[in-house]
């Protein structure tokens, strides 16, 4: 109950904007399967669309396309950690973004990293998606490796499967996480697409603090007016 309670709050800082991080940049191992010297193709026109949102985009997945695309793309490479499309649940009610479009966020509470959705209301397609954890658990490790290493693997192959980026682009999308939470940098842009890292303080206890990587599209204007870094 009590990660389930983290990641209600986690969905609250969903937001449609990328969000300042308060903290300092974290000093953690650059993941062995990073690379920065790969240029992927240029956005995949079947990714993402036209929409009212304050963004301008939105995905062309809903949840369910996520998760079976998501799954497919696990079973691929030989890996067992799929998602189950009931774990999938809904905070609240309908919102509105500030262009009054209606919104719904929902979360999926997983062993060591829980993701978060963003969706319109009426055409149900992602606007945006984000996989969390605590501080604790990010910088913590086991017999089996870095905590690090294996969320920032899994936000690179959330990313990778949103963005409809080909097979074998993780270590692209987990070189800009890796960069976004190491250096001084809110978000980043790469082919059409903002990547940041959201936070969110627990005053009682620093270990509880919630970290959020997400992935959402945003339209040539808005780019222009957040001029926000560009991953090369």
């Amino acid at each position: 109950m009590k990660k389930i309670f983290l990641f209600v709050i986690a969905v609250i800082i969903v937001v449609l904007s990328a969000c300042s991080k308060e903290n300092k940049p974290l000093n953690i191992d650059n993941p062995n399967s990073s690379t920065k010297d790969e240029i992927l193709p240029a956005l995949n026109e079947n990714s993402i669309e036209p929409s009212q949102n304050v963004n301008g985009m939105r995905f062309t997945m809903t949840i369910d396309d996520f998760t079976e695309s998501y799954n497919e793309f696990k079973r691929e490479k030989g890996e067992r950690d799929l998602l189950i499309k009931d774990k999938w649940k809904q905070k609240d009610g309908v919102t509105r973004d500030n262009n009054g479009v209606e919104i719904k966020y929902f979360y999926y509470d997983d062993d060591d990293a829980n993701f978060t959705a963003t969706v319109e209301a009426d055409s149900e397609k992602l606007l945006n998606i984000g996989c969390g954890t605590t501080m604790s658990t990010f910088m913590s490790q086991d017999e089996n490796g870095s905590n690090s290493d294996k969320i920032l693997y899994k936000a690179a192959f959330m990313a990778r499967t949103v963005c409809r980026f080909p097979i074998g682009s993780e270590g692209v999308m987990q070189d800009i996480f890796y960069r976004i939470t190491t250096e001084n940098i809110d978000s980043m842009w790469y082919q059409g697409f903002i990547f940041s890292l959201s936070t969110q303080e627990d005053k009682t206890d620093s270990k509880n603090n919630i970290m959020l990587f997400r992935v959402f599209p945003i339209s040539d204007s808005l780019k222009e007016e957040w001029n926000p870094e560009e991953f090369f």
